[in-house]
């Protein structure tokens, strides 16, 4: 993938906020905090992080989600198909945005940090802010919240959409940093059955990141991956979805 400050355009993220939202500073230049991120897979390219987000964090993401959010049942597809309920996914879901508090604008910072990009690429910027890019919008979703309750699973599935052949430039979503909220007593791992049954247990503050396009831009398909049934206890889990810029 080219530098991000040699895209031209990338990719809309649709928005309902036409004024600009001032955030808060994430840090100071010199500070810093030590992640360690551990290696499970070459190809697809996937990255555990413990300890990536506090008891505290998760605690508020957590908080803000159930005192100000409604869940829905989740939904197939995503923001470039139709979307629709089936019995592959039968969790329930909501949609937190950076700007709602600092500890969300914090995860948003870090995430960007750990990918060594511009915090700007992942909320609505200022003029002068990558003003070669063709767009003012985000890069990144808002963290969608999930919540499993027991039998409750999302069967193998990609996060990409599939392009139509009319149309083969079509953006893509091509990272995802999902964050585990809560210590789940058994069962709901994430699965990733095309590396050969790879399993993740979710672990309290713990992100696993992991890429949905190679390194040329084409779709992974060893991405695919499965939210394997919950079997005792509740899973409270986070995505967080990058797109990939326009390949044009």
């Amino acid at each position: 993938m080219p530098p991000w400050d040699d895209l031209h355009r990338i990719s809309p993220v649709s928005r309902t906020e036409d004024d600009d939202l001032p955030l808060k500073k994430y840090r100071s230049p010199n500070a810093t905090l030590d992640i360690t991120l551990r290696t499970v897979s070459c190809s697809p390219r996937i990255f555990e992080l413990e300890h990536f987000i506090s008891d505290v964090e998760a605690d508020h993401i957590l908080m803000l989600t159930n005192r100000t959010h409604e869940l829905h049942r989740s939904s197939t597809g995503d923001s470039s198909h139709h979307s629709d309920h089936d019995s592959t996914r039968t969790s329930m879901n909501t949609w937190i945005y950076r700007e709602e508090t600092a500890i969300i604008d914090t995860i948003y910072r870090r995430v960007a940090d750990v990918l060594r990009i511009d915090e700007a690429l992942l909320r609505r910027r200022q003029p002068d802010e990558h003003p070669r890019l063709g767009t003012r919008s985000s890069i990144a979703e808002p963290l969608q919240m999930v919540h499993y309750d027991p039998g409750e699973e999302y069967t193998a599935h990609h996060d990409f959409g599939y392009t139509h052949m009319s149309a083969p430039h079509q953006p893509s979503r091509s990272i995802n940093m999902l964050l585990y909220l809560n210590d789940v007593e058994e069962g709901g791992e994430t699965s990733f059955p095309r590396w050969g049954g790879l399993d993740v247990k979710p672990v309290k503050g713990k992100a696993v990141l992991f890429y949905m396009l190679t390194a040329d831009g084409n779709s992974d398909d060893l991405s695919q991956h499965a939210a394997l049934p919950v079997i005792k206890g509740e899973k409270w889990m986070s995505n967080l979805w990058i797109w990939d810029p326009f390949k044009a």
